[in-house]
């Protein structure tokens, strides 16, 4: 099986056998009778069994996902704009048909683990992962591949603040949390993105995604975002044992003080807090567990943007050296500059004072 229900936290909670992307399988439009034996492969995994068919609006575009998966479905309908929502917001039309179709079947015995993209027919097969990354990351990347000349599909963050646009670029072992959080720590500070933005060539960024797919892990060093992250949706989640939390009690303990502290909407009141702590000590032990949270939850409505001019753009880097130089961060035409991480001690606040000084 690809994925099976986790003990309950939250919303829900899935384990996913896979918690890294699958390989990449050859070009569908270079390969005799390859994209006609997956999609008779993905056509066949829906029949007879529970299906889930939803359109996202991408940057305007109709992106349907089609799936047997319930927890692919949950955290793609969770992730995107509806037709609905994006028509209230901008008053702009949506074609009736999609830019990109995109296949997710889990448990097909036919198939190896692997995903397939096709430009000439605007397709994306994936198969045998229940892995929310590897879905979110192949749809947004084929995406990219699609839009041409009009701009890029980037792999990045970005944060305004007091009307100055910051882009943020990261390799996946680079950070965690990203200097994000603390960036909206700051006064006059507003959210864009985090995870994936479309650059015009302009320099305009602009967010793809309406939520946050973000490492629970996030909670050791913000725990004060607990009440707004814990009655999420959740993947891999794990249990903890007794002994585990006998081991880690007094970090428990200081955990949910600290989100108790920071609850101004009372969230946490009705929850022992044996079981908050315990919940907390579940999301912080695992780098895989993941939760998918609203932007406007975790920062309030009044401080997101869906798009700002990137001022500066900034690249993470691993290793050490000096803190902070000027280089060309591609392709934003904006200056750019690369962050030594390990240059900079200390918690990620202290990264994003760096960049916010900058």
């Amino acid at each position: 099986m690809n994925e099976s229900p986790g003990t309950l936290i939250g919303l829900s909670n899935v384990l996913t056998r896979l918690r890294a992307r699958v390989p990449s399988g050859p070009d569908p439009d270079a390969t005799p009778g390859l994209r006609d034996r997956l999609r008779t492969h993905a056509v066949r995994a829906l029949e007879g069994k529970e299906s889930f068919i939803h359109d996202a609006i991408v940057l305007g575009k109709r992106v349907r996902l089609l799936s047997n998966s319930h927890h692919l479905a949950d955290f793609w309908r969770e992730n995107f704009w509806t037709e609905q929502e994006w028509r209230t917001s901008t008053g702009q039309p949506i074609a009736r048909d999609p830019a990109l179709t995109v296949h997710a079947m889990i448990d097909v015995e036919t198939e190896p683990e692997a995903s397939y993209v096709s430009v000439a027919r605007q397709e994306v097969y994936l198969f045998n992962t229940s892995y929310y990354g590897d879905l979110r990351a192949t749809a947004m990347e084929a995406l990219g591949r699609l839009i041409g000349k009009a701009g890029f599909v980037l792999h990045a963050a970005a944060v305004e603040i007091n009307g100055r646009g910051l882009a943020l670029t990261y390799p996946k072992e680079v950070v965690h949390p990203t200097p994000t959080w603390g960036l909206m720590e700051i006064q006059g500070s507003k959210f864009v993105a985090d995870g994936w933005v479309a650059l015009e060539p302009t320099g305009r960024v602009h967010a793809l995604e309406k939520c946050l797919y973000v490492r629970t892990s996030v909670l050791s060093s913000y725990p004060e975002l607990a009440s707004r992250l814990l009655f999420s949706r959740f993947e891999n989640v794990p249990d903890i044992d007794p002994g585990q939390a006998d081991r880690m009690a007094a970090q428990g303990e200081a955990l949910d003080t600290a989100a108790r502290r920071g609850d101004s909407q009372m969230a946490l009141r009705g929850l022992p807090p044996e079981r908050s702590r315990l919940q907390l000590l579940r999301l912080i032990v695992s780098a895989n567990a993941r939760a998918m949270a609203p932007a406007e939850t975790l920062f309030g409505r009044k401080r997101i943007l869906r798009a700002t001019t990137a001022a500066a753009a900034f690249a993470l880097k691993a290793g050490g050296g000096d803190p902070v130089h000027p280089a060309a961060v591609e392709p934003f035409p904006c200056p750019g500059y690369e962050i030594a991480v390990a240059a900079v001690p200390g918690h990620p606040r202290e990264l994003a004072k760096l960049i916010a000084a900058t």
